[in-house]
């Protein structure tokens, strides 16, 4: 009797580096979805944390405060301008201190009087953005996170 020798044949070869290739593939999609989720997150994290500090801060002050602030007769703090967009700049010097990420994002806080009969308030609006062309655009599926709080007058 003759030993027949059994071997693979190259249809079954290349028909099972078909299969193992989907399934290498698959696992890198699956890690590469995983990756960007949570860098989105992240991202998001950090700038609802950017917007919620100066809502924070302003609530703080109280309504006069505020209102003197939104006629003018009074500046805002210098951390924290009101109107136009201001890019977070990272100092490792000053007592304010944000991730090294957080230069990558510009900030934009609005004041603005609200009265209704009886009541006065002034909402807080904050928006923040991507500075210009970086990362945070790649990695964040929003483009500008807001948040929005009102601050009421204590009735007299």
């Amino acid at each position: 009797m003759k030993n027949k020798r059994r071997a693979f044949s190259l249809i079954e070869i290349v028909i099972a580096m078909a299969f193992l290739s989907i399934a290498i593939l698959s696992v890198l999609w699956m890690n590469r979805s995983s990756n960007q989720g949570s860098m989105d997150a992240y991202y998001e994290f950090l700038a609802f944390s950017l917007a919620r500090e100066p809502i924070e801060i302003f609530r703080g002050f109280g309504y006069d405060c505020l209102n003197d602030i939104v006629k003018g007769n009074t500046s805002p703090p210098s951390l924290y301008p009101v109107g136009s967009f201001v890019d977070i700049d990272f100092d490792a010097m000053s007592d304010m201190q944000y991730p090294n990420e957080a230069r990558l994002f510009q900030r934009q806080i609005e004041l603005t009087s609200i009265s209704s009969g009886d009541l006065n308030g002034i909402k807080i609006k904050v928006t923040v953005a991507a500075r210009g062309q970086s990362k945070v655009d790649v990695w964040m599926s929003r483009k500008a996170v807001t948040l929005e709080s009102l601050v009421m007058e204590r009735p007299k």
